[in-house]
């Protein structure tokens, strides 16, 4: 006859738990490395250009009719406002380092963000 150990079935249940845990883990990372990248048109139409704190804001909408609103952009596309306004543009894209504060003022904390930062007018 074999004698039970007390604290064998918690031992059995933690290993359990620490293991479902795990793979709870994983896989909230594996479908946060799947999101689906944000849509960004390369040829659409300038609605708006509005100056903000951390950068520039435009509202664009492409020739399939589909908006976007409030896509960032470099402040010197927003110092060019009347050029770009109602016009169809080419954009770029490049990866920019905005300030990160609760205001314009600089705080020293800066974010990477995917602006606008060339349009070209195509018609």
């Amino acid at each position: 006859m074999q004698s039970k150990k007390p604290y064998q079935g918690i031992s059995l249940s933690l290993s359990i738990f620490a293991a479902s845990a795990i793979g709870l883990l994983a896989s909230t990372t594996v479908v946060q490395a799947q999101k689906k990248p944000v849509q960004r048109p390369t040829i659409a139409t300038v609605k708006s250009i509005v100056n903000g704190d951390i950068m520039c804001y435009v509202n664009l909408v492409d020739d399939k009719a589909r908006q976007y609103n409030s896509v960032g952009a470099s402040f010197d596309l927003c110092a060019n406002e009347k050029t770009f306004l109602n016009k169809k543009v080419r954009l770029s894209y490049s990866r920019v380092s905005v300030n990160d504060c609760q205001s314009a003022e600089p705080c020293g904390k800066s974010r990477l963000e995917t602006l606008i930062t060339k349009m070209q007018i195509i018609r």
